[in-house]
């Protein structure tokens, strides 16, 4: 009903456009749309956005009008784009917390966060083009040279960050302090999208790899506050898809015994973390159990002892028998070496690995 009265309330013809709470609209709509999935009607008004931004030139800090109040140009740099200055935090009105008492506003946690998705934006940027078959140029030394630098950045923008935005707080009801808490919980859950997006851009990741960035991002979500992961909402669930893009590319090539139990341990991880999850995000409903049910599936095939296991080529030297460790896995099993002789799933085994949060096939291309 809300929904409905916003669409109405805004103008039909957006050249005739002129006051500033309509961009608001546009932005709000569009983030309401999200939250429930409406993703055609989110980029209509993601659309509309930028149109209005264009037509009056909102985008560009010096065409506002001259002598705006501090608080009307902090508040427009909230909304706007591109040639902006990032807001101070100097005209809120913040009563003094903790966290707070070495001035450090929690803005400088918001515009660290957008740094950071601007970061993002170069990265998935020069992974379409890598992937595009209209990339002449095809220079993925190039693109790895790049990744690195800006891994780099990251870590020297992460390194100046005040600690006050690197602890994961427990929520406390106050919202004074826990908007730092949000604030440290969503650089966790970007940095995470980041590692994904990276790893996207490395050629040839291997199983461990991948294996490994999974299990690091996985860690993050557990421990972020659940408080402060229901106030990330929907773009959380995108987040894990790209967890399930992942798992889904390493169930698809070779495995071996060792491989499968990794991975049957990050899915049981996955499981838990949907699991928390689904009492406030309902497009998350019944997904831990249908990883748990795959889990269940993979324990039956590896049980039987009937999997095909990959030759290999004539002419490859033997591979050298596994060596044992000490150590043991949730099987009871002692671990070994992934030079035990690998595998492929059946098809009919990831007929249904669909993963249920995707919202486009490019949103993440791992």
């Amino acid at each position: 009903m809300f929904f409905a009265a916003a669409e109405d309330a805004l103008p039909k013809n957006m050249l005739q456009c002129r006051d500033f709470d309509c961009l608001r609209g546009y932005a709000l709509l569009a983030l309401a749309s999200l939250q429930d999935a409406k993703i055609r009607a989110m980029h209509m008004y993601i659309g509309h956005y930028f149109t209005v931004l264009a037509i009056n030139q909102w985008h560009d800090e010096s065409n506002w009008p001259e002598g705006m109040q501090a608080s009307e140009k902090e508040e427009r740099r909230r909304l706007s784009h591109a040639r902006v200055e990032y807001p101070s935090g100097r005209n809120d009105t913040e009563p003094e917390t903790p966290e707070s008492n070495d001035g450090t506003g929690w803005i400088a946690g918001w515009n660290f966060t957008t740094d950071l998705y601007r970061i993002l934006e170069h990265n998935l940027a020069m992974l379409r083009s890598r992937s595009s078959k209209f990339n002449l140029a095809g220079d993925q030394a190039s693109s790895m040279s790049l990744s690195l630098q800006s891994q780099e950045r990251v870590a020297q923008l992460y390194s100046a960050l005040s600690p006050v935005f690197k602890q994961l707080q427990p929520a406390t009801g106050d919202p004074a302090r826990d908007i730092y808490g949000f604030q440290s919980a969503n650089i966790q859950a970007t940095m995470a999208l980041l590692r994904m997006v990276y790893l996207s851009l490395e050629e040839g990741a291997d199983l461990e790899t991948k294996c490994s960035v999974v299990s690091d991002v996985l860690a993050t979500f557990h421990q972020v506050p659940k408080p402060y992961m229901r106030a990330i909402s929907t773009p959380l669930i995108y987040h894990i898809g790209g967890i399930g893009i992942i798992l889904g590319s390493v169930m698809e090539g070779p495995l071996s015994e060792s491989s499968c139990r990794r991975v049957r341990e990050l899915l049981l991880s996955m499981a838990d973390l949907l699991e928390s999850l689904e009492a406030f995000l309902c497009r998350g409903a019944g997904a831990g159990q249908r990883l748990r049910d795959l889990v269940a599936r993979l324990e039956e095939y590896m049980g039987n002892k009937e999997y095909q296991f990959i030759h290999p080529q004539a002419g490859a030297e033997p591979a050298a028998p596994p060596s044992q460790d000490v150590s043991s896995n949730e099987w009871g099993e002692p671990v070994v070496t992934d030079l035990s002789p690998q595998f492929q799933l059946p098809d009919e085994f990831l007929l249904d690995w669909t993963w249920p949060f995707a919202v486009s096939g490019t949103y993440l291309s791992f």
